[in-house]
């Protein structure tokens, strides 16, 4: 057994490696990186299937944040210090939790994080741009659980339960015990469990039986305005299929006269499909410069396969766009002179990578960051609009009418 997780090992970080060697050296084109996505899943199902020792797990950890992050000194510190604090006294799971996760936030960094059991399952479904449960979104009431919203492709949209039903009893459970609301929030956690819920609706109680399973995420819209505007909006680049839905989107906007892409609220995602995302807008020009831990510096460059007509651009950014959002924003600005709009973003300039462990558990560590195409590093600082909305237009409506207007005034000039 110990020679095969040995083996495991070896295969995991040779394919880890040149996976990252890849990224940084060849232009992303979409053969490319469809291989990247069914090793990164050969890699998971490797990873997670192994069960080691708690002591393992922790120096494991150890040895990829020591010879991966981003700061060689590991915040002017010691790094052997914590193995030697820790080793010894680690017995159970819990205790590999607890050292992992002090020994990590000596580095002073919120986005170099260990993940759990839960936390890791949770963060390949987001990869994956999936999610597993009902579909519910809801609230308490004195009554019972009033329904808010009810998420598209979902169980509960099958079961054609609807936004204002009150749920008042779920598995025969009813408010006035105890464990009822308890039970309401960890339904979501069992794939496959049959759940059975008694709603009321227009003073009606109904009966309903829905199945828990997973629910495709959408994050991508496109309209198009009567006066032929195309409006895309991008709530996160996570997703595997987010390059596709975006091109596909880009195609629909191809007759409009011009595009208004709104990034506001968008947190990012993955690096690589915003790269891609951006090869769709332009051609052959930088898209960003990756500087890694050596502080040697990466070009990454479009690949020729620009789809766009050229039009004018606006992007609407907020204080909540963040990461892969500003790569997208910041190399259309530099390369196509798209006009960015609203106000100054979040300003996080840092790469991270999210790494299978055993145990069913994972690691994202910060490995390098990203410069835009014009040489600015927004670490801390943000992009800043060129055109910054009045602090009183707060409503989306109010800006997103503006980034209209200001369309329109391009086009007549």
């Amino acid at each position: 057994m110990k020679k095969e997780i040995s083996l495991k090992s070896i295969i995991f970080i040779t394919v880890i490696t040149f996976i990252m060697v890849c990224c940084i050296w060849c232009r992303f084109e979409l053969p490319f990186q469809n291989k990247i996505n069914n090793a990164d899943k050969i890699l998971r199902s490797i990873a997670v299937s192994q069960t080691i020792s708690p002591q393992r797990l922790f120096v494991k950890t150890w040895r990829i944040t020591r010879n991966s992050y981003i700061d060689k000194t590991l915040n002017n510190q010691s790094w052997l210090k914590w193995k030697i604090r820790y080793l010894k006294h680690i017995k159970t799971m819990d205790d590999a939790n607890v050292a992992i996760n002090t020994m990590l936030s000596s580095l002073n960094d919120p986005y170099t994080k260990f993940l759990e059991s839960d936390g890791f399952s949770k963060q390949m479904m987001m990869l994956d741009s999936k999610i597993t449960g009902t579909g519910l979104i809801f609230n308490k009431t004195d009554t019972g659980v009033m329904v808010n919203h009810i998420m598209v492709n979902s169980p509960a949209q099958t079961a054609n339960i609807k936004a204002g039903d009150t749920i008042v009893s779920i598995n025969g459970m009813t408010p006035d015990n105890k464990d009822f609301y308890s039970l309401m929030e960890n339904i979501d956690k069992n794939k496959n469990t049959k759940v059975n819920l008694v709603i009321k609706r227009n003073n009606e109680f109904i009966n309903k039986e829905l199945t828990v399973g997973d629910i495709p995420l959408k994050n991508m819209n496109c309209t198009i305005t009567n006066d032929n505007i195309g409006i895309i909006t991008l709530s996160d680049i996570m997703g595997e299929k987010s390059v596709m839905e975006f091109k596909s989107m880009l195609e629909k906007t191809n007759n409009t006269k011009g595009i208004i892409i709104d990034l506001r609220n968008n947190y990012g995602g993955i690096l690589i499909n915003a790269v891609q995302m951006a090869n769709y807008m332009f051609d052959v020009d930088k898209i960003i410069s990756i500087e890694s831990r050596i502080n040697r510096q990466y070009q990454i460059y479009s690949a020729n396969e620009r789809i766009f007509k050229p039009k004018p651009v606006v992007i609407l950014i907020n204080k909540k766009t963040a990461s892969a959002a500003e790569i997208f924003a910041g190399s259309l600005r530099d390369n196509i002179n798209a006009i960015i709009m609203g106000e100054k973003s979040f300003g996080k300039n840092t790469i991270q990578q999210v790494i299978p462990l055993a145990n069913k558990t994972g690691l994202i560590i910060t490995t390098d960051k990203y410069i835009l195409p014009n040489g600015e590093d927004i670490h801390q600082n943000g992009l800043k609009p060129q055109i910054e909305l009045d602090k009183n237009k707060t409503q989306k409506d109010e800006q997103m009418q503006s980034a209209i207007n200001l369309i329109n005034d391009l086009v007549k000039n």
